[in-house]
């Protein structure tokens, strides 16, 4: 699910990067897209690595010992605030991180701050809204997903990006969609984790849910499943 892949290049395409650009990977789990980024900055640039989870942290640190890569850093944050001066990188990027923040426009003000003028910020999320679920249907996906979206601040802050980022002060801004039909499975993993996240709130009834997937895993089998999950890919620039 974290793991970097050369299919994902696309996504991280609008980025521009360049040897000797310094990186922000603002949420950035276990570090396998980070360690991408330093790989194409080369030994001239800098990546930083920041995560709420400390966990997620101290592997990534661990990783990269491994790996010989010498340009990254990672920096569990302890706060809101971002552990770096003022216009001190040239990128920042930040997937499936705005969806759960408090608040996505100051999230977007310290992304602003640290980003030197020319810098560009890329963000890559979801939108619980756009979700293709089959067998389920539209009504019963709909009902799965708002189950579920007490586990997000915001779940449908993919349409949401390209307001936000004009009232951050970014310009330039453009959007795209990239949307994949898995129709082997492998989304099922998303799934399973708002499963999780129903059975915490007790937000529908076990029996239902247990139904929903059982019908899922038969669809899988008998090859009528398929998982859609848009992703909204939304690049600025501060102004110069």
């Amino acid at each position: 699910m974290f793991v970097y892949r050369p299919q994902h290049d696309g996504m991280i395409q609008p980025l521009a990067l360049e040897e000797g650009l310094s990186v922000v990977d603002f949420g950035c789990g276990p570090g396998f897209v980070a360690m991408e980024f330093a790989r194409r900055v080369g030994s001239s640039g800098r990546v930083f690595g920041l995560d709420i989870n400390r966990r997620f942290i101290e592997r990534a640190t661990e990783r990269v010992k491994e790996a010989g890569l010498t340009n990254i850093d990672f920096i569990h944050l302890a706060e809101e605030a971002i552990p770096l001066a003022d216009a001190s990188v040239d990128r920042l990027f930040c997937k499936n991180v705005l969806e759960y923040v408090p608040d996505a426009l100051a999230t977007l003000a310290e992304h602003f701050r640290v980003l030197a003028a020319g810098g560009r910020i890329q963000l890559v999320d979801s939108d619980w809204g756009f979700v293709v679920v089959e067998p389920w249907g539209k009504q019963a996906t709909g009902e799965f997903f708002d189950a579920a979206s007490g586990a997000f601040k915001e779940p449908y802050i993919g349409r949401k990006l390209y307001a936000l980022l004009g009232k951050a002060g970014f310009e330039d801004i453009e959007v795209r969609v990239s949307a994949g039909a898995d129709v082997v499975g492998g989304g099922m993993s998303v799934l399973t984790n708002m499963v999780s996240y129903i059975r915490r709130f007790e937000t529908l009834p076990a029996a239902k849910l247990e139904d929903l997937m059982a019908t899922l895993e038969v669809a899988v089998a008998s090859k009528q499943y398929m998982f859609v999950l848009p992703q909204f890919i939304v690049t600025g620039t501060k102004p110069a």
